[in-house]
């Protein structure tokens, strides 16, 4: 990752489009240390992928999901390469969102009052660096998964919310795509593969949505669902050895369109 880049600069400017983003955000437990000062997302020495170092995760709800969304996008293509025993490359994604992400996560999973999953997060990247037969693997990446959902209170999220967060991963798999893909080559399959992490992450996200938040606005997700469709060939492959016939504006225009659809509601 580039961590010393600004990722979330506002989706709409991809696209010369002015529409306002309101993130409404869940009660912060009242009497947290410091709950009046910016949290600077410092995890490790780097900047937090996809949020800019002044957002405070405890309050923005909008960010405080996506990069929940980037830990499951880290998680799920690791699984994926060691289930096609890419297991060098998994480790990577596997390690990464404790190295990077989950440190900027605590105060807020704190604040909210969420169950935190630090050791399950250990348990899958101990079993993949063990190179545990994949049954094991797959049993810890389910109950970290599971463990996630816990953090992400999805079900209680408003349906703005939820989109809005789907646009600010589908953002942050462009920056990543730019990064992986130059002209057709692939020069950083870390990053391309981060990057069909975060939008497939994306798309479960929508499956995931209640009865109640489908009813908010059928018209917006199926708008997001059509633009999520729209990028599935930029990742023919986990690993790819051929040139690409794909490129990020793709994405950020998605991203963007995403944002738009959310800002309808």
């Amino acid at each position: 990752m580039n961590e010393r880049r600004k990722l979330w600069m506002g989706l709409s400017a991809a696209l010369m489009v002015g529409t306002t983003s309101a993130h409404s955000a869940l009660p912060v437990e009242k009497g947290t240390p410091g709950s009046s000062q910016a949290l600077q997302l410092a995890a490790l020495g780097g900047e937090g992928e996809g949020a800019e170092a002044s957002v405070d995760l405890r309050t923005d709800d909008v960010s405080y999901l996506g990069q929940l969304g980037l830990v499951r996008g880290h998680l799920w293509v690791g699984l994926q390469l060691y289930r096609h025993d890419h297991r060098e490359m998994a480790r990577t994604h596997m390690k990464h969102p404790g190295d990077e992400l989950y440190s900027s996560l605590v105060p807020a999973m704190q604040a909210r009052d969420v169950p935190a999953f630090a050791e399950t997060l250990s348990a899958l990247s101990d079993s993949v660096n063990a190179d545990a037969p994949l049954s094991t693997v797959e049993e810890k990446h389910a109950a970290l998964s599971d463990a996630i959902a816990g953090a992400e209170q999805l079900d209680q999220a408003a349906l703005k919310t939820v989109l809005l967060s789907i646009a600010y991963m589908t953002r942050t798999a462009a920056e990543e795509y730019a990064l992986g893909v130059k002209m057709g080559d692939v020069v950083n399959h870390h990053e391309y593969q981060d990057s069909y992490g975060f939008t497939e992450v994306a798309r479960q996200r929508l499956d995931r949505l209640t009865p109640d938040q489908r009813a908010a606005g059928p018209e917006a997700i199926a708008a997001v669902r059509e633009q999520l469709q729209q990028i599935d060939s930029l990742w023919p492959e986990l690993v790819p050895e051929a040139r690409l016939n794909g490129d990020a504006s793709v994405l950020y225009g998605a991203s963007a369109r995403i944002e738009i659809a959310a800002g309808s509601l």
